[in-house]
């Protein structure tokens, strides 16, 4: 049946109650996996956005980085790698073991 014209007496014609729990484990599944991308997304966006200022050092020219932003992009590394390791040991989290590594 179509998606959008699917009733519940289709399910059952298919027999999908002998496997309900495999089905609600794949799609519990897929929920947890589109979640730890969409975070991946978020993480990926906030380092390509981010902009680095530097500042010169003695005579060497602009090598460090300027003070007042050191603080916010040490908090956002903190956090980005909080959470990347907490998507690492995800079981979820297979599908996207290249990214996260």
């Amino acid at each position: 049946p179509h998606p959008d014209n699917c009733k519940l007496q289709h399910i059952l014609d298919l027999g999908m109650l002998k496997v309900a729990d495999e089905v609600e484990d794949i799609t519990g599944g897929s929920s947890k996996e589109l979640q730890i991308e969409a975070k991946l997304n978020s993480i990926e966006e906030v380092w390509t956005s981010m902009t680095f200022q530097f500042q010169n050092f003695k005579n060497r020219g602009p090598v460090i980085l300027e003070g007042k932003q050191l603080g916010e992009i040490m908090e956002a590394l903190e956090d980005s790698q909080m959470q990347l390791g907490s998507m690492a040991s995800n079981r979820y989290s297979a599908p996207f073991r290249d990214r996260l590594q």
